[in-house]
């Protein structure tokens, strides 16, 4: 793959600044001592009136007199006699394609998104607090504090919360690996962004700070996308619109956890880049005061955590190595005047046994703490244990800078115990999550061949005769479509408990969501357990557990798909409620319906859905010209075993055209981003074929958005013995078809200019062949996806 388009904006290795009329203009001057202070810099550039002090960077009055090109141009002065479309009119002439905007404009949105995409600019802003790249030394920004190297990046919507989350983090000792200040976007937006950094090797876990999220397809797509490899953690400003138990459950689809304060991100970011995956087994604290493990056991209280008793062998062991210095417990409480190394003793007894997943040692200082002897004593804890250690230590003093030597050792490490505990159940949400992410739930329509068009139709008839209200009645053909079968009569004995309540409305933001209480319940709503559609067995195995903890149903979880399945392929229902639900033997139910319909008219599928059901209608077979049959359809997360061994089995030089580099087999992390893909982002089609009763993938074919909402970049490759059966020009002729659904106008793929055959089959296509401008080595073939061309290969 070529270049993050976005890349020259967030990582650049030259700057520019365009500093305006006013030498004294406080943001600019705050910029430039910035960029001055920095130890390490890029090289920085001037352009503009000179500032009214003195700084270390060369000074130009126009473009044109650089010796150099700069990646970014920064606007941190105003300038009357120029405008903004100038501004990127001489960027675009001067190849800058990267501009970012800390100073505020009134100019439209749309003559400057025109002028953008004219000259081929990329913006930041406007009133970006700016862009930080500690290992590059990019300090364009306006916080207080340069943020320290690291792990961690930070994308925030307010630039005075990125400062005091860089100002505090730095005092911890976490630095970061990108730190990115919205402002207002009016161009690059949080999506694309996040783009970026799922795809940054340097920034291993996002903290996300957001006002606002823009389209919530594209806003899904992409935290899905990027919480798939790694960590992320999100703190909104009150609901950005939404109900927030449709927030949480939106955000729980994509991998990402969900945080209600910024001390939440705090929590977040010691255990993000540290912490391992959390066992099987209960939290045991131990502390050498009762006071600090009881604060954390109360907050572990609040938040459902469970913490361990120790009982039996473990209490047996536990109580021998304590000696009688202490209590054992959930919180097991060590006194004061013991030495260091009974913490440590204490602790891996606990982990040695199949209870205890976790422990936390909270340590208050005092003078009988050793503290060199207990920075080695943790990190052989450490060291020596596959299951997670966390530390809190209290206090200032020696125990910051013991913090950040624990923290840069890769143990989380925590300031308070509340913090600890919230940082713990971070791990405990993002496991949960990544789980429900990995989910590609199906509409059902197609594999159980519902006839969508006639519940349509029934619908609209109702909608054209102003009957928007109906009941039980009217709708009982149409839920019997969808395989849910109506009695109109209650029956004496029933399979759940209790009758409950099961409701479809309209978020705001996120759009239909299905909601699930108690008959009687629903208008308290922290008694309804809230998901989106579309849902397949595990989510609506999740939704059950978090309305009626410890229950399970079958027929209710096929209820449950059945009416997502209504929810995905009926738009016109805008509101369902069914009350009174009972289950009975027969296998049909009983409730009392009502619904609220709407007109559709020209509604893409699924447009009215935040998260789409798996790409069905993609599936379709193709016979080969050796007579066999071919199914072509999008890959699932399951398919990771055969595009491995699709991998091992190409000869060295498939592999090596197809991954430009001298690859023997995909990595894990290769193979997940390969087969668990976010389809209104990306399209993978995979050839498959019988041999032997199991699945053979032949060739593939896949796309990803460049997110510019116009292009995206292809590679197509087949196995060596399935070569010159016309498999590689049907795959991308569906792939032109599904890119042109997304509204993708151009198609674009790097080919090494060696690989004749790839080179002679893209023209074969249409696509024109271009020489790359920034490596000889490759070419550039590109297709334009207009209808004329569309309808000519269909």
């Amino acid at each position: 793959m070529s270049q993050h388009a976005l890349h020259t904006l967030l990582a650049p290795k030259s700057i520019v600044v365009f500093t305006g009329e006013n030498g004294q203009d406080p943001l600019l001057l705050a910029l430039l001592q910035s960029l001055s202070s920095a130890k390490k810099s890029c090289p920085v550039s001037l352009v503009g009136v000179k500032p009214e002090r003195p700084f270390p960077f060369s000074h130009v009055s126009s473009l044109s007199e650089l010796s150099t090109q700069p990646d970014l141009a920064v606007i941190a002065g105003t300038d009357a006699n120029t405008s903004m479309e100038d501004i990127i009119a001489d960027c675009g002439a001067a190849g800058i394609q990267s501009l970012l905007m800390l100073s505020w404009t009134g100019e439209p949105q749309d003559s400057l998104l025109a002028s953008l995409r004219q000259h081929n600019v990329r913006l930041l802003g406007p009133n970006s607090f700016g862009i930080c790249r500690p290992k590059q030394g990019v300090y364009a920004w306006l916080g207080l504090t340069q943020p320290l190297t690291g792990k961690l990046a930070l994308m925030s919507q307010s630039g005075t919360v990125a400062s005091a989350l860089v100002d505090w983090a730095t005092w911890q000792g976490i630095g970061f690996s990108q730190v990115v200040s919205m402002g207002t976007p009016i161009d690059v937006m949080p999506s694309q962004v996040l783009d970026y950094l799922s795809n940054d090797f340097d920034s291993q876990a996002i903290l996300m700070y957001l006002q606002k999220i823009g389209r919530p397809t594209r806003f899904l797509s992409s935290l899905r996308a990027t919480g798939r490899s790694k960590p992320v953690a999100v703190v909104t400003e009150h609901s950005v619109g939404a109900d927030e138990r449709v927030l949480d459950a939106a955000l729980s689809r994509t991998g990402a956890v969900r945080g209600r304060r910024l001390n939440d991100l705090i929590a977040a970011a010691s255990v993000m880049t540290n912490a391992r995956r959390i066992k099987d087994g209960s939290l045991l604290i131990i502390g050498n005061g009762a006071g600090p493990g009881e604060l954390a056991a109360q907050r572990a209280m609040e938040l459902g955590i469970d913490l361990l008793t120790p009982e039996g062998d473990l209490r047996d062991k536990l109580e021998s190595t304590m000696a009688g210095r202490g209590g054992i417990g959930p919180v097991t409480t060590v006194w004061a005047s013991c030495a260091t190394d009974l913490f440590i003793n204490l602790a891996e007894n606990a982990l040695s046994s199949s209870d205890c997943g976790a422990v936390l040692l909270t340590l208050s200082p005092t003078a009988l703490i050793d503290i060199d002897s207990l920075y080695d004593l943790i990190i052989r804890l450490h060291r020596t244990q596959k299951k997670l250690v966390m530390v809190c230590l209290l206090g200032g003093g020696n125990m910051t800078n013991m913090r950040t030597r624990i923290n840069e050792a890769g143990i989380p490490t925590f300031r308070t115990p509340e913090t600890a505990i919230e940082g713990f159940q971070f791990l405990v949400q993002f496991q949960r999550n990544q789980l429900l992410a990995k989910q590609s739930p199906d509409s059902h329509a197609f594999r159980f061949k519902i006839d969508v068009s006639e519940a349509t139709q029934t619908l609209n008839q109702l909608v054209k005769k102003e009957q928007n209200i109906v009941h039980t009645d009217e709708l009982r053909e149409i839920f019997e479509l969808f395989h849910i079968r109506l009695i109109s009569r209650r029956q004496a004995t029933h399979q759940l408990a209790a009758p409950i309540h099961l409701r479809v409305f309209q978020d705001r933001i996120f759009g239909p969501a299905i909601g699930l209480s108690l008959e009687g319940a629903q208008q308290h709503k922290q008694a309804e357990a809230v998901a989106l559609p579309p849902l397949n067995t595990i989510l609506a195995k999740d939704l059950i557990q978090r309305a009626f903890p410890s229950e399970e149903s079958f027929e209710l979880e096929s209820l449950l798909r059945n009416l997502s399945t209504m929810v995905c392929e009926l738009p016109e229902i805008e509101s369902l409620e069914l009350a009174d639900v009972r289950f009975h033997e027969s296998g049909s139910i009983y409730a009392d319906v009502t619904a609220h319909l709407r007109s559709c008219k020209n509604w893409r599928r699924y447009e009215h859905l935040a998260i789409h059901p798996y790409p069905r209608q993609w599936v379709s077979e193709r016979v080969l010209k050796n007579d066999e049959i071919a199914t072509v359809r999008p890959v699932l997360p399951r398919d990771a075993g055969i595009l491995a061994d699709f991998v091992r089995s190409m000869s060295h030089e498939t592999r090596y055209f197809r991954f430009i580099s001298n690859i023997e087999e995909l990595t894990p992390r290769m193979l997940a981003s390969l087969s668990h893909i976010d389809y209104d982002r990306e399209m993978a089609l995979l050839a498959v074929i019988q041999r032997d009763g199991q699945d053979l993938l032949i060739g593939t074919a896949r796309y990803i958005d460049n997110f510019d909402d116009q292009s995206c970049e292809f590679a197509v490759v087949l196995g060596d013995a399935f070569q010159g059966l016309g498999l590689a020009s049907y795959l991308m002729r569906q792939l032109f078809q599904v890119a042109a659904d997304k509204g993708i106008r151009v198609m674009k793929g790097i080919v090494l200019a060696e690989n004749k055959r790839m080179i002679d089959f893209c023209k074969h296509l249409g696509f024109t062949i271009q020489r790359d401008p920034d490596d000889f080595g490759q070419v550039i073939a590109s297709i334009k996806l207009t209808p004329t061309r569309l309808k000519s290969i269909s």
